[in-house]
């Protein structure tokens, strides 16, 4: 009788054991799988482009930059995206200080070609939301430089002036698409 027990308790604390091990594994990714994300290049992420030339807010925008740009010389942030942020508006913030202030993506800059020239870039990039809501976007920075110097290469011979990024982000566990948009002031 006794040896009955002990098996079933036995029993009972493998079988707790292996669907608890189960559960555990669809509440977070192996750490493993997520540094192993399949790396697309910008080229594979690249959306759409668009001459938003003749946009009457054109005008605007390039005197933002430019005061922005001034302001970034002398700042220079910390140069990594934070590594646990709130998904939305947290994200997308960050990820637009990062391209818009930061002075941190390095590229051949242009000086400004009158009549003003530009044109909208849109990217895909992808990111993991954890179990608490967070995403590491220090992860996935390297994202976001690759855009820049993906646009880079496609604007060439011009250059990129001053740039702009507008970010969206979702939220939802697990991995996850959404959209920037640079507006690319061009250079020569």
């Amino acid at each position: 009788m006794k040896k009955s027990i002990l098996k079933l308790g036995l029993f009972a604390f493998i079988s707790v054991t292996f669907i608890a091990c189960q559960n555990d594994g669809l509440d977070a990714p192996e750490a493993q799988e997520v540094q192993n994300a399949t790396v697309q290049d910008a080229s594979q992420q690249f959306v759409s482009v668009k001459d938003v030339s003749n946009d009457p807010t054109m005008p605007q925008l390039v005197e933002k930059l430019v005061r922005q740009n001034n302001q970034a010389i002398a700042k220079r942030v910390g140069c990594t995206l934070d590594s646990d942020i709130g998904c939305g508006s947290d994200a997308a913030a960050e990820i637009e200080e990062y391209v818009n202030l930061s002075n941190c993506i390095s590229f051949s800059k242009g000086t400004l070609i009158i009549p003003i020239q530009s044109r909208e870039f849109t990217y895909n990039y992808s990111y993991y939301i954890d179990s608490d809501g967070d995403i590491n976007m220090d992860q996935y920075q390297y994202q976001f430089d690759s855009h820049v110097a993906d646009i880079a290469q496609r604007i060439a011979p011009n250059k990129i002036a001053l740039v702009s990024a507008n970010a969206s982000n979702g939220c939802g566990r697990g991995w996850k698409v959404a959209n920037i948009t640079y507006t690319v002031i061009l250079g020569n």
